[in-house]
Formats: structure tokens, C-alpha cells, sequence
């Protein structure tokens, strides 16, 4: 079997996510910065690492604000609470059409109108989780038994609407997480920028090793240093008591694998 002299089969890192690498590559990258002179390959390859860096904070950051979280599920869950907002909404103004001096029910629609949809449907264009809250608060308002809409809704015919209405946000809430606890899984995006990033690190990690000279101190010294980060790392400790702690201990400091000198002629 032929053997492999990869980055990745050369260099082994601590088990790293999205945010420690990051955190990771922010401590390199400084303490690269503290040195005064980096032969060419150990600069070259210490300058790749704030792209990669970059790459990996914007796509985390995406995640925290939000951006990207419109999966096929959550947009079939939206297109279904959109729908029957909007089935509730024109029923509603349908009545509210009739002439009133006629028909009291114009005014009791006119009512719900007003109280819950004084933008219309505007609400249902925001972003996903913010939508979800405004129909939230929305369906709250005709619950509230003081209001009486509810009451007025289901004697005007209109409980389908209610039981839709209730069925979509639901499922809304579910497909965005609010109502239902997901744990975090990183996007695509995120576990591409990782990889890229983590082999960044491990291109680093190999050219400063390589350039470590058995006879000249001064080379170790400056791999102790440039790499000290890497060599002192811990993940986030767990906190005190944490049954945890004996399953995931703090992996060992980064290793560069060498093959043995081949012997003299």
C-alpha cells in the first residue's frame, strides 16, 4: 500500500468546529504577527490563513444573524402560513364588503381587520422568524377573549380559517426551531469553509515544522512560538462537576508524523 505524505495524513489537529477553528486561526494569525522575520514558505503559508479565517467568520456569521436559514422545509411550512393568512384575510374582507346598515357581520369583520391586519398582509414578506412572531402575536389578539374576535369568527362560519391558521403556525415554528428545541448543524457553507480552513492549518503547521533545523535552536524556537497556540490548546472547558468531563477530555497538542531517517550508504 502506498504510503501518504499528505498535509492531512502528516499534520493531526485537535478535534475543531466552526467556532474554534476560528478562534484558533485568530490566535495564529497573532501570534505570527509578533515575529519579526518569517522565512518566505512560513510567511506564504501564515498568510493563507486570514482568508481561510475570513471565509469561516462570515459564514458563522450568517448563521448567527440568521441568513441562510430558509431551508426547502421552512419555505414549504412559510408558503403554507402565508396561504392561510391570506385565505382568513380575504374571507374577512369579503364580508367586510357587505353593505352594513344590512348585515352586521361587515362590522364585526371590519373589526378583526383592523385590530390584527391595519398593514395587511405586509407582515408575511419579513424575515422567516421574525414573520413567524407577527402571526404569533397576531393569532394571541384572537384568542384574547376580552377582544372577542374568536367568539365572533366562528359564529360568522369562519373555525376553518381558525383550525388553518393554527395548524400552519404550528408547523412554522417547528421548521424554524422557535417552538421545538433543534440542535445546531452547520450549514454547507460552514463545513466547506471549516475543511478549507482546517487544511490551511495543517499546510501551516507542516511548513513551520519543516523548516525546524536539528542544529540551529534559534528554528525550534521560533516554531515553539509561532505555534504555541496550537501546542497550549484547549477545547471550552466543561463546566465543574459535568459528567462530561472523564467522556471529553482536551485533546493532545498537534503532532507532525516524519518517517525515519533512511539509513547511510
Amino acid at each position: 500500500m502506498a504510503r501518504s505524505y499528505s498535509a492531512g495524513s502528516l499534520v493531526a489537529l485537535p478535534r475543531l468546529n466552526a467556532i474554534s477553528a476560528a478562534r484558533l486561526l485568530t490566535e495564529l494569525i497573532s501570534a505570527a504577527k509578533d515575529e519579526k522575520k518569517l522565512l518566505a514558505p512560513i510567511a506564504a503559508a501564515r498568510d493563507a490563513l486570514t482568508p481561510a479565517y475570513d471565509t469561516l467568520t462570515i459564514e458563522i456569521g450568517k448563521r448567527i444573524s440568521g441568513e441562510g436559514k430558509e431551508t426547502p422545509v421552512v419555505r414549504a411550512a412559510d408558503a403554507v402560513e402565508d396561504n392561510a393568512f391570506g385565505a382568513f384575510f380575504d374571507w374577512l374582507s369579503s364580508f367586510a364588503r357587505l353593505p352594513g346598515e344590512r348585515h352586521d357581520e361587515a362590522a364585526q369583520a371590519q373589526a378583526v381587520l383592523d385590530s390584527l391586519f391595519a398593514d395587511g398582509l405586509e407582515f408575511l414578506k419579513i424575515r422567516p422568524a421574525d414573520e413567524w412572531q407577527e402571526a404569533e402575536t397576531r393569532l394571541k389578539l384572537l384568542a384574547d377573549a376580552a377582544k372577542g374576535h374568536e367568539k365572533a369568527i366562528v359564529k360568522l362560519g369562519g373555525k376553518p380559517f381558525l383550525d388553518e391558521l393554527a395548524v400552519a403556525h404550528k408547523e412554522y415554528g417547528q421548521a424554524l426551531g422557535i417552538t421545538v428545541v433543534k440542535p445546531v448543524v452547520d450549514s454547507p457553507a460552514i463545513r466547506e469553509a471549516l475543511s478549507d480552513a482546517i487544511d490551511e492549518l495543517r499546510a501551516y503547521v507542516l511548513t513551520v515544522s519543516a523548516h525546524v533545523k536539528k542544529k540551529d535552536a534559534a528554528t525550534a524556537e521560533m516554531a515553539a512560538r509561532l505555534l504555541a497556540p496550537l501546542i497550549h490548546w484547549r477545547d471550552t472547558p466543561v463546566k465543574t462537576g459535568s459528567s462530561s468531563d472523564a467522556a471529553n477530555p482536551a485533546p493532545e497538542p498537534p503532532t507532525t508524523k516524519t518517517s525515519p531517517a533512511p539509513d547511510a550508504p
